[in-house]
């Protein structure tokens, strides 16, 4: 809230009026990332390209454990997560979630969950550490390895905030039984895979 009870947007901080989570200049920023292909045939659902006001609202989420910021990001999320029975978040390595505080896979979950009443299912662990998936291209990216802890009953989407490389999504999709698809809140530029 900012002064006499204004509203601020979640994204950039100002105030704003109307309805919504976000400004009208932080909406007009943001830029729909469609559905892509991952080798392995995974469908991936990205609600936003890694861009402005998208990459603004993963980075308070991920590194400031600011979850307001889940909100608009959830709502362009949801519609691609009907598509299952499970919504399963794609759990942050142990050292960043203690770190950051946040593990914003969860948070997305739980916010798409609220807009869809699809149920989430912790059925992931991840490992301890590895490296860091985000940065530039050229950067050495770790390997990330998850266990599934739970079966997951019928179809299941993934929940996760970037791709960049489809690796994490692989790599958790692998851990899974059964069939499922992706929602990520946004996609790198490039983008990995084939554009539906």
């Amino acid at each position: 809230m900012g002064t006499f009870g204004e509203m601020l947007c979640v994204c950039c901080g100002v105030a704003r009026a109307g309805r919504g989570t976000c400004c009208h200049g932080c909406r007009l920023e943001l830029v729909p990332g469609g559905e892509l292909w991952l080798a392995g045939g995974l469908i991936v659902h990205a609600a936003f390209r890694h861009d402005g006001s998208a990459r603004r609202l993963v980075h308070r989420l991920k590194y400031e454990a600011f979850p307001a910021a889940a909100l608009p990001l959830a709502a362009a999320m949801a519609p691609g997560a009907c598509h299952g029975s499970v919504l399963v978040p794609v759990p942050r390595v142990i050292a960043r979630h203690w770190k950051h505080g946040i593990d914003p896979a969860r948070e997305l979950a739980a916010a798409v969950s609220r807009l869809t009443g699809i149920p989430v299912l912790g059925a992931l662990v991840p490992g301890w550490w590895h490296a860091a998936r985000a940065g530039p291209g050229g950067k050495h990216r770790g390997e990330p390895r998850f266990r599934a802890i739970r079966a997951v009953p019928g179809r299941w989407v993934l929940i996760d905030d970037v791709l960049t490389t489809g690796t994490t999504l692989r790599a958790a999709s692998q851990a899974l039984e059964g069939t499922g698809r992706a929602v990520v809140a946004t996609v790198a530029q490039a983008g990995p895979g084939r554009r539906r």
